[in-house]
């Protein structure tokens, strides 16, 4: 007799250094993919893990969170440990838990953070170079306070959209964007209610461009109404992202 199918819901944290990123690709090894090969492993069935949205390539995350379509027998503990021996000391599964039949990773989720470091001190700190993104001119943190102000709220975010980024609409609510300074590190923190690919690099970097002194303030609104890629500024580094929430 077989198992009865469930609905598995992870929450996933990953050092996103070594991947080409979440989504299976031909051309480097995938946090999907890893993650695919350990449920192989240990279930003995050919899973999809389904996830709320992609990273790019070198992009952290504490909280993402798939949910995969399982026979297993396998108790909820068991497959947790059980995955976390199998997967590298680079991706740790934090929870394993089922969740009802309509739920989804991606189409169920109502909103995401995502957190950017910058360093922005006189010289890289070697110990977190792979977390932040240095940037050795002092920046001005009243004018990038000011101009993120200007992106809350719902807006046409086309102007902050990778060039080969498809969507049905570039419509997305800026919930909350927070930034803060401890020590030589600036974090900018953005919750909104869905992300266009490479949207909150492209902001980080205009932001930074801003704080540089290339750009004033009050340009963001000009970005915005332009509706074009070209009028905002350089995409940053994805080493310095991590998805940090999704919201359900």
């Amino acid at each position: 007799m077989q198992a009865e199918l469930q609905k598995l819901k992870l929450t996933i944290a990953y050092d996103g250094s070594a991947y080409h990123g979440w989504q299976i690709q031909p051309n480097g090894i995938t946090v999907q993919e890893t993650l695919q090969q350990a449920l192989a492993t240990m279930t003995g069935e050919s899973l999809t893990v389904y996830g709320s949205g992609r990273t790019d390539a070198g992009v952290h995350a504490w909280g993402q969170v798939a949910h995969i379509n399982t026979s297993t027998t396998i108790p909820l503990n068991g497959l947790w440990r059980g995955l976390n021996a199998l997967l590298p000391d680079d991706i740790v599964i934090r929870s394993v838990e089922t969740v009802t039949a309509d739920f989804h990773a991606r189409k169920s989720a109502k909103a995401k953070t995502y957190l950017y470091c910058i360093d922005n001190g006189p010289q890289p700190n070697p110990l977190t170079r792979l977390y932040s993104w240095n940037i050795r001119k002092t920046l001005d943190i009243s004018a990038i306070s000011r101009a993120a102000d200007l992106l809350q709220g719902t807006h046409d975010f086309i102007s902050f959209k990778a060039a080969d980024g498809e969507t049905a609409t570039s419509v997305r609510t800026i919930k909350k964007i927070r930034i803060w300074k401890r020590g030589s590190y600036l974090f900018i923190m953005i919750k909104a209610n869905g992300f266009l690919k490479n949207m909150v690099r492209i902001i980080v970097g205009t932001l930074v461009e801003i704080g540089a002194g290339k750009r004033d303030w009050q340009s963001l609104a000009a970005i915005l109404a332009a509706r074009d890629r070209k009028m905002a500024g350089i995409t940053a580094p994805g080493k310095g992202l991590m998805l940090r929430t999704v919201y359900y």
